[in-house]
């Protein structure tokens, strides 16, 4: 029994990891005939401590987002696939990626690059794709560096 995926989402953070994930995303899509939600979150978590209410602050980490989800969209166009569409949240990354943004958006798989933190930094604050794993209600492909041992 052949599956077809239509909904793929892809998590953007910046990471070498996430770029791979975005190129094996499109090739996905495109043997799928599927949509590709580009998909970025900016963490807040981080940002109260720093800039509480600062809106400048949050308005130019939004304009960085829509640039690089932007460039994401004309190399998924190049290679062919128009279906595209760009998300961007501001909260928590853990539950909008495994399954707040998914729900709503009707997502079918999820493809994010693997963590980069080491085995102490997770034990600290947890990655996201491990968080993603355990609760993310679709399928859940977590893309690996083949160069990068864990």
């Amino acid at each position: 029994m052949s599956h077809q995926y239509e909904r793929i989402l892809v998590a953007i953070d910046g990471s070498y990891e996430s770029e791979l994930a975005f190129e094996k995303a499109v090739n996905v899509a495109l043997r799928n005939g599927a949509e590709l939600l580009l998909t970025h979150v900016i963490d807040t978590r981080a940002l109260q401590s720093v800039a509480t209410f600062d809106a400048y602050v949050y308005e130019k980490l939004e304009q960085e987002a829509k640039e690089v989800l932007n460039d994401y969209e004309q190399q998924a166009n190049k290679k062919g696939l128009l279906k595209v569409k760009k998300v961007i949240e501001f909260g928590n990354p853990k539950p909008l990626l495994a399954t707040e943004i998914p729900d709503r958006e009707g997502v079918d798989l999820i493809m994010v690059g693997a963590t980069g933190l080491n085995t102490f930094e997770r034990l600290l604050i947890g990655s996201s794709s491990e968080y993603i794993l355990r609760h993310a209600k679709v399928d859940l492909l977590i893309v690996r560096d083949p160069e990068k041992t864990f």
